[in-house]
């Protein structure tokens, strides 16, 4: 059994929708993904594949890169070929995201590196007709760790802020900085919902 190509489509077109803002990709990835079912499997295959390159070119934040998740499919083949898309598209969009903190950009790195490995453990299993995509994607994902890493390195450490009590986003970003302007910047950070009445502790970019 192969792998189900109408819900690899609805999967893409789920993250296309939500990631591709260029309306002349956007306008583009709907023809194709509406044409992609019937193509055969060779041909599905490298258009997935291409399909996934343009929603990963269009991440450019590190909100962007976590949206790049895969969906439950019943098939194992299905998840399987999901799977390979799912770390070229992390692969990609890694060195495009640009990542705010540290710690943030080492955790992208090891998703990669975790998505790498779980494709390319797919892709073992095809033997002789695997060898070139093993290698391909072994190489695509070595260079995205390096890069992610290199980004981790220069980005900004992560410090722990105790106020004691709460206090607006806005006026702690002053505090912090001395711009105000940072606010949204401080909330993201944080992961916190509620930007008017930040936690009495939480984690902050040192500089």
């Amino acid at each position: 059994m192969s792998a189900d190509k109408k819900a690899i489509c609805d999967w893409l077109g789920s993250l296309g929708a939500t990631l591709v803002t260029d309306a002349l990709d956007a306008d583009d990835m709907a023809s194709r993904l509406d044409a992609a079912p019937a193509l055969d499997a060779d041909a599905f295959a490298l258009e997935s594949l291409s399909l996934m390159r343009v929603i990963a070119e269009s991440v450019n934040s590190p909100s962007g890169f976590d949206t790049l998740r895969i969906a439950q499919f019943e098939a194992a083949e299905t998840a399987n070929a999901a799977a390979v898309l799912l770390a070229v598209g992390l692969a990609v969009a890694g060195g495009r995201a640009d990542w705010i903190s540290r710690p943030q950009a080492r955790a992208g790195r090891d998703r990669i590196a975790s998505a790498g490995d779980a494709a390319l453990a797919v892709v073992s299993t095809m033997g002789a007709d695997g060898v070139d995509l093993y290698l391909w994607l072994s190489r695509l994902v070595s260079i995205a760790v390096r890069l992610v890493s290199d980004q981790a390195a220069d980005a900004v450490p992560v410090v722990r802020v105790e106020t004691g009590i709460s206090l607006p986003s806005t006026f702690l970003a002053y505090q912090l900085y001395g711009d105000a302007g940072r606010a949204e910047n401080l909330v993201e950070i944080a992961g916190v919902s509620t930007p008017m009445l930040m936690p009495s502790a939480f984690n902050a970019l040192e500089k």
